[in-house]
């Protein structure tokens, strides 16, 4: 550490105001929020990152869109289409004797099921983009549902800036 000029100080990082103290604050204000206000939170903060350019263009697309996709998964069970199309599902799975909890190999379900799954899924993603809308990323929500190559570079590239190594092929949507 650099030694101060002679009538010079350094400030005390746990002195009352200083940066540790900002920080403990903050940490201790967001720990009181519940989940929601902390979305909400997390929100406002990386869309901040992304629009002030605190983050790369891509690393800001990836913390907004990963908190919205996280929000929006949340609320999946509260849109009536996701909800029908998951009971029939379950049905479907039930009268073709698939035990809870489990599921088929790939390229064993039958076809009705694999059918109904597709319609199923494009159901989440249409709530996905309507949540993604609803919070004003409209263009986010062209890109997931008409451009998902480039929604996923995108989101791969910013998940990239701040973890590093590639994500299997399995844990992208």
């Amino acid at each position: 550490m650099k030694k101060p000029r002679h009538g010079k100080s350094n400030p005390d990082p746990v002195a009352p105001g200083g940066k540790e103290d900002k920080v403990r604050e903050l940490a201790r204000r967001l720990a009181d929020l519940d989940a929601d206000a902390l979305d909400a939170q997390l929100l406002v903060t990386f869309r901040e990152a992304r629009d002030n350019g605190t983050v790369p263009a891509d690393a800001g697309f990836f913390l907004v869109a990963h908190i919205l996709l996280a929000m929006a998964d949340e609320a999946l069970p509260d849109d009536s289409k996701v909800r029908a199309l998951g009971r029939e599902l379950e049905v479907m799975e039930r009268d073709y004797g698939l035990p809870e909890e489990k599921s088929w190999a790939p390229g064993e379900a039958p076809e009705e099921w694999e059918a109904l799954n597709r319609q199923y899924e494009m159901a989440c993603d249409e709530a996905r983009a309507v949540f993604f809308r609803t919070y004003g990323e409209a263009e986010m929500a062209e890109l997931f549902l008409h451009d998902r190559a480039t929604f996923l570079r995108r989101f791969e590239n910013g998940r990239g800036f701040f973890h590093g190594l590639p994500m299997l092929p399995d844990y992208l949507n």
